[in-house]
């Protein structure tokens, strides 16, 4: 049974989960039509639906969302053209499962969540979950056997992200010092750092952003 239908087996679907090569045929955007400075802000988005603090670096659950099953958030990064580095500080994940990662930004400005909307279930989006050490990418685990947080309450997962801007790139994740497999990326990939909380009083700040030469 696929991973993620498995957790969400009891959840409708809904329109916004849709895969988006499905309605106008976007494309995946391109890194070449971007400034190269252009990478946004290391910030999370989702005002409305989340608690933000710390100049927007902080986020937790809002609990006016009370009959919400689970809560996607974006940050405002689009990152090209470089190599980088982000930490998500899970500094509350409540003994629940929690995703964190990254996500491409497709065209015409919408993200491919896939199934349920949760991160790692779209075909262009891959999620680490600490409370079972598992890489997720569309609805699969696509790598298990990796750091699980012990305590099931806090711990950091950092992203690698290699963004060449006219050939493959790579994205890792690292947790404990141990990096996951490699996941290869689009020609020019536009990558958005993401999450998804699935418990009240989660609580996630993303920190440590770096650039490289």
């Amino acid at each position: 049974m696929k991973f993620l239908k498995k957790l969400f087996s009891k959840q409708p679907n809904d329109d916004s989960s849709k895969n988006p090569k499905n309605n106008e045929q976007p494309q995946l955007a391109n890194a070449m039509t971007y400034e190269k400075e252009d990478i946004g802000k290391v910030e999370w988005n989702n005002k409305d639906s989340l608690i933000l603090s710390n100049d927007n670096q902080i986020m937790e659950w809002n609990s006016k969302n009370g009959q919400i099953a689970f809560l996607p958030a974006t940050t405002a990064l689009r990152l090209h053209s470089g190599k980088y580095s982000l930490d998500f500080n899970i500094e509350e994940m409540n003994s629940a499962q929690i995703g964190v990662g990254f996500i491409l930004l497709w065209d015409n400005g919408l993200l491919d969540w896939g199934f349920f909307g949760y991160l790692g279930a779209g075909f262009y989006a891959w999620s680490y979950d600490p409370s079972t050490g598992d890489v997720i990418n569309a609805e699969n685990s696509i790598q298990g056997g990796l750091p699980k947080f012990e305590n099931k309450r806090s711990g950091i997962i950092t992203i690698e992200l290699n963004l060449p801007r006219n050939a493959e790139g790579e994205g890792k994740f690292i947790v404990n010092g141990i990096k996951s497999n490699p996941i290869k990326l689009p020609i020019g990939a536009v990558v958005v750092p993401a999450a998804t909380l699935l418990r009240k009083d989660q609580k996630i700040t993303i920190s440590n952003f770096k650039t490289y030469q």
